[in-house]
């Protein structure tokens, strides 16, 4: 972000590669930015504090441990937390080195979003570079700011999703996730999502048009494939991993998904 004018406490780091800058600092309390015109696709994470950003004729909030995209041609001004230190990170990209697929999915998001694991580690490994003039630096730290663009992109689209499905959905499907290897059964799913066995299967129906079952062997065939293309584990022991009762029901699975027994599958990847 550039130079505020008011109440700028330190700037910790900024890592910069032509078109690409990601940069990281705290403002004191009363801080100001602005008044600007944005000439690049920046995003703004804060982590403590809050800001006040006025966008064109619109006043907009930008609350802790969230994150906002301000976009290029657009005048700002941001207000910071009155009573407390704000902390934030940013990382912009210039409008030349995206695309207009990626500029048109960025038209489609909100204007913030809860900081994610994702978002946080991609700008945190950009501000992460020390300075270099190495090619492969500045290549990389241009890749990971487009990274962040398309990782706000993909947040806002999941984001969306998730807003349409009910929750006892959502921590069916967590559950599941999380125990793909364990013998789980409808009763321990549905206990997980709080909901009725009966009313959890009308609403995996309605809005994944699927049981919880059958999204859950789903689920461990699509592991099990990974796992198959991206390890060199023995078929058995992925079908074990998977919660899988023997190799052979595996297999069958696999092969009945895919057209491909697991070790040609893997043949088929690795080649």
């Amino acid at each position: 972000m550039s130079t505020p004018i008011h109440n700028l406490s330190s700037i910790h780091r900024v890592r910069a590669a032509g078109a690409v800058t990601f940069g990281d600092v705290t403002y004191q309390p009363g801080g100001e930015c602005g008044p600007r015109v944005q000439q690049d696709y920046q995003l703004v994470a804060i982590y403590e504090g809050e800001a006040y950003i006025l966008v064109d004729d619109a006043q907009c909030y930008l609350p802790a441990q969230h994150i906002a995209l301000m976009r290029p041609g657009h005048g700002e001004f941001f207000r910071f937390a009155l009573t407390t230190k704000t902390h934030h990170t940013w990382c912009a990209v210039h409008p030349s080195l995206v695309d207009a697929p990626l500029a048109d999915a960025l038209r489609q998001t909100p204007f913030c979003l809860p900081i994610t694991p994702r978002l946080h580690g991609l700008i945190e490994m950009g501000l992460s570079f020390a300075p270099s003039d190495l090619a492969s630096a500045q290549t990389l730290l241009a890749q990971l700011g487009l990274s962040a663009l398309h990782a706000y992109a993909f947040e806002a689209e999941r984001s969306a999703l998730r807003s349409l499905t009910p929750e006892p959905v959502i921590k069916a499907q967590q559950f599941i996730e999380a125990n793909l290897s364990q013998p789980i059964t409808l009763s321990d799913i549905a206990r997980a999502a709080s909901v009725s066995s009966p009313y959890l299967v009308k609403l995996f129906r309605r809005h994944l048009r699927t049981t919880p079952m059958r999204y859950a062997w789903e689920a461990r065939i699509r592991r099990g494939a990974q796992l198959l293309i991206q390890s060199g584990l023995p078929v058995s022991e992925v079908a074990e991993q998977c919660g899988f009762r023997s190799p052979f029901h595996f297999s069958r699975l696999i092969k009945q998904r895919y057209g491909l027994s697991p070790r040609a599958l893997r043949q088929q990847a690795w080649i």
